[in-house]
């Protein structure tokens, strides 16, 4: 028989075990109590049947989270906002920066029409110098013709009296041929006279040697009178020409002052232009300058506005990843899920892992090549491994999902490894991949609880009840 004090000791011993795995319970450790340890060996199966129970109950609860994280993993709301921020910042840098080219052509282009107007200017000046240049040379021209003229003028006088030189030696060979003749009767009559007229004759033959002296004379007068009237010709024909000349210079001269006019018309009409253009440069400026002063307080609003969404975007990260701990944690050590509560877990969890991928790549966490490069080592790789159900391992779903499963680890070390080598858009479209294919993946698993059903895996956590 058991002594009263044996049967308090063994009381005692088993009151504070109670305590104990109450105290751990209360702890969250949710381990199994063993028999050997009570002396009142039902106390553990108590104890053990409490602990199933809380598991059963949290059942709900991490059901509720993972139905929760759905919603709270699932960033694409933060992918779209943090994507369409940085489309939009690479438009505004665009813009501030074809505003900074924009200004730097226009003062290229002031500069450029300054110069032009500096260069017309000097034109328009070369243009009234060589215009007035001309005038004068037309003025000297004419000044020139009239003169030639006057000359012209004064030789045909002196043609003139050339040729009424020649009259006059005409005249004189007139007479001198009418003293010959008297002088020949004067030698006849003085002959008949004999030696009276001796003296006579002397006379006569002295008057008609001169007569002959006197014709000899005027031919000889006569001809360089008519050599000085042909070269008096030629002179004239030869001023004539050079007035000629000199009048057709002076028309050429006169139309080149007139081009020059218009020329000089078109270059002030040309300054005139470039300096409205100028004016509507300087204008442009003006309006360039406030254009760039507001790309650069909208460039500033924008960084801003994109720290801003990336540190809305890291605060939801936080969130997700501190209710997926919870979730994680009693899912795997404070509950007593169901073969098809699992399924479901894993879906939620590779939702999660996706994410992770987008989270690591703009940089609200840094993810170590392990963590994505371990298809056979993460839960649901360790859950394919360890099926032995034949109707499960040997169906269609479960290998498709296997083989999703896979892809899903591959498409996600793509990604990573691009975003490590700082290929921002190649990590998008391998990030693009993994979301794809985790849409499949949770198809084929989706197939795999029907198949699962159909192997007589029933119970299903029911997230409704109250608990």
């Amino acid at each position: 028989m058991v002594s009263k004090k044996a049967v308090l000791k063994g009381y005692e011993s088993d009151k504070e075990k109670l305590i104990g795995y109450m105290e751990s319970i209360a702890g969250g450790d949710y381990s199994f109590a063993k028999e050997d340890d009570f002396v009142d060996k039902s106390l553990a199966d108590r104890i053990n049947s409490m602990i199933v129970g809380i598991k059963k109950s949290n059942n709900v609860f991490v059901m509720r989270m993972n139905e929760a994280m759905t919603k709270i993993g699932d960033s694409s709301v933060v992918k779209n906002m943090m994507e369409k921020v940085n489309e939009q910042a690479e438009i505004v840098g665009s813009i501030h920066e074809s505003g900074n080219e924009l200004g730097k052509s226009i003062t290229n282009v002031q500069y450029a029409a300054q110069e032009i107007q500096n260069h017309s200017r000097d034109v328009l000046k070369n243009v009234k110098d060589s215009s007035e240049e001309m005038r004068q040379s037309t003025d000297a021209i004419t000044e020139s013709v009239k003169e030639v003229e006057n000359v012209n003028e004064r030789i045909l006088e002196f043609k003139e009296d050339a040729e009424n030189i020649t009259k006059i030696i005409d005249q004189i060979k007139g007479l001198s041929g009418r003293s010959s003749l008297l002088a020949l009767n004067a030698s006849i009559e003085a002959a008949r006279a004999g030696e009276a007229g001796r003296g006579f004759a002397i006379v006569a033959d002295q008057v008609g040697e001169l007569s002959k002296s006197t014709t000899a004379c005027a031919d000889s007068v006569v001809k360089y009178v008519d050599e000085l009237l042909k070269n008096i010709e030629d002179l004239a024909q030869y001023i004539h020409e050079t007035t000629a000349r000199l009048n057709s210079s002076n028309e050429m001269v006169t139309s080149s002052v007139r081009g020059l006019e218009k020329m000089g018309d078109y270059v002030a009409d040309m300054d005139e232009s470039i300096e409205k253009i100028f004016d509507e440069i300087n204008t442009q400026s003006a309006l360039t300058e406030e254009f760039i002063a507001l790309g650069n307080t909208v460039a500033g609003g924008f960084e801003e506005l994109n720290d801003e969404c990336f540190k809305t975007g890291e605060h939801l990260y936080k969130i997700s990843r501190n209710v997926d701990t919870v979730r994680s944690d009693m899912a795997r050590s404070k509950s007593d899920l169901s073969y098809l509560d699992w399924i479901t877990v894993f879906e939620v969890d590779h939702l999660i892992f996706t994410w992770r991928q987008y989270n690591n790549l703009i940089g609200y966490e840094h993810l170590k090549i392990e963590q994505v490069n371990n298809p056979k080592g993460c839960k649901l790789g360790k859950w394919f491994a360890a099926q032995t159900d034949k109707a499960i391992v040997e169906s269609a779903a479960f290998k498709k999902a296997h083989s999703l499963h896979e892809e899903l680890h591959r498409h996600a070390v793509n990604c990573f490894n691009a975003s490590a080598e700082g290929n921002r858009n190649l990590a998008i479209e391998h990030f693009e991949k993994i979301y794809k294919t985790y849409e499949e993946l949770f198809a084929a698993l989706e197939s795999l609880k029907q198949t699962a059903k159909s192997a007589g895996y029933k119970e299903v956590t029911d997230t409704t009840r109250k608990v």
